[in-house]
């Protein structure tokens, strides 16, 4: 974990009045756009390593922890992981991190897919569509509902947080990541052991009993508006690639076009990770094609 951080260095930003974000932030000057990682659910921006390192050298990029995640503060404050909160806090990033003359490409991971497409309906809301193109990898319409599990009481779920973590890897990673063969699928269960561990059960509880998603009627506003890709693994355990098809097929439906979506082999919900190489070539060519 710490070598992984050591490669993401952090600054703590005050995005909004109190609320305060660690923020990784590379600036390539003169770069068209900035890349924007989003991550998905009781994560962390770790899992973008391999995204930042092969986009930074030719854009800016930008990446976060949400608030309760990674090296983000995390209070006990049942309101702070609400969807609205956290949309807002995207919000504030787009707002205060982003270079001068530079637009912003949202590139999203299951939870935080929602946040994205949340971010830019307001943006749209308020008549300032300044976000260029949403990369959604693994996504849904329609949030998953809440486990059981997420209402027993706290001290209780850090008693089980080690049975939830392995049942989280064991859905969000592919049976060939898990059999752990190669030193890449042995460092990446390691770290995915390592960030599901360090996560405040408090704040498990609140993010996914408070888990939502934007309207329908917003996802169709904001695929007319903003060019967007959709990504997901074959073997997705948590979000089943036909529902992140059915996301590409809502964001094409106003603009009568085929849904643009791309099912990454051997992969599972953490497809970034588990094959960077074929998720950044889908991410670069989708960037390429935006208008500058």
């Amino acid at each position: 974990l710490s070598a992984a951080e050591g490669a993401l260095p952090i600054e703590l930003v005050e995005v909004r009045p109190g609320r305060m974000l660690a923020v990784h932030a590379r600036v390539r000057p003169g770069s068209t756009h900035t890349l924007v990682f989003v991550h998905g659910s009781a994560a962390s921006m770790l899992q973008w390593g391999g995204q930042i390192e092969r986009f930074s050298t030719a854009h800016s990029v930008v990446a976060f922890d949400a608030y309760g995640c990674g090296r983000s503060p995390k209070p006990r404050d049942w309101d702070a992981y609400s969807f609205d909160a956290l949309t807002a806090d995207l919000i504030a990033v787009l707002k205060c991190v982003i270079p001068p003359g530079s637009t912003p490409v949202l590139v999203a991971h299951s939870a935080g897919c929602s946040l994205a497409i949340a971010a830019v309906a307001a943006g749209l809301d308020a008549g300032a569509a300044e976000v260029q193109g949403l990369c959604l990898l693994g996504g849904y319409v329609e949030p998953p509902v809440p486990h059981p599990v997420f209402y027993l009481p706290v001290p209780l779920l850090n008693l089980i947080q080690p049975i939830l973590s392995s049942g989280f890897e064991s859905l969000a990673l592919h049976a060939e990541t898990r059999a752990g063969k190669t030193d890449a699928h042995r460092s990446l269960l390691a770290l995915a052991a390592q960030v599901n561990g360090s996560n405040s059960m408090y704040m498990c509880k609140a993010y996914y009993r408070q888990l939502s998603a934007p309207p329908p009627h917003d996802v169709v506003r904001v695929g007319s508006a903003v060019p967007s890709l959709v990504i997901s693994g074959e073997a997705d355990g948590l979000i089943a690639p036909v529902k992140s098809l059915a996301l590409a097929q809502l964001l094409a439906s106003a603009a009568g076009r085929p849904p643009a979506v791309h099912t990454v082999p051997r992969t599972s919900h953490q497809l970034m990770q588990e094959d960077p190489a074929a998720v950044n070539e889908l991410i670069a060519t989708f960037v390429a094609g935006l208008r500058r």
